[in-house]
């Protein structure tokens, strides 16, 4: 996955370059246990990853799922689309956010590899007072 820096040309500063009809698999880090993954409403299968024999880990937990862009119009020219991503915690903890997509059709490999290579999106977040909300603080491509 390529992301490149937009700055203020639409609603968020990154945009994510996904092709249709293409599975990504989505791995998810956090000392919290998550109990459920949505993406633009639809839930998707956990499971949980476990460090390598030998390897030293950390007090995270990983967990990943395969998304598939199945169903994902290409955006023309100049058009992004705003995918939701909630992802729900163990003590009712839920982080809600947006990424920011052009898709591409699956068989385009050049626009779709252009820009910055993504290894991961860190967000710094903090419990919303008395509620389960999760606020995000800041949003850190890699």
């Amino acid at each position: 996955v390529c992301y490149k820096h937009d700055g203020e040309r639409f609603d968020h500063p990154h945009t994510l370059k996904l092709n249709q009809d293409t599975d990504y698999i989505i791995t998810v880090q956090s000392p919290l246990l998550l109990r459920d993954l949505m993406i633009q409403g639809e839930k998707y299968e956990l499971k949980e990853v476990r460090p390598e024999t030998g390897k030293k880990s950390d007090d995270n937990l990983r967990f990943s799922a395969v998304f598939n862009t199945s169903g994902f119009a290409v955006e023309k020219r100049n058009n992004r689309k705003n995918v939701t991503v909630v992802l729900m915690f163990d003590g009712e903890v839920t982080l809600t956010t947006l990424l920011q997509c052009k898709f591409y059709p699956q068989s385009e490999t050049d626009h779709s590899r252009w820009g910055n290579a993504l290894s991961w999106i860190e967000y710094d977040c903090r419990l919303t007072e008395g509620q389960s909300g999760v606020l995000i603080n800041k949003e850190l491509f890699h």
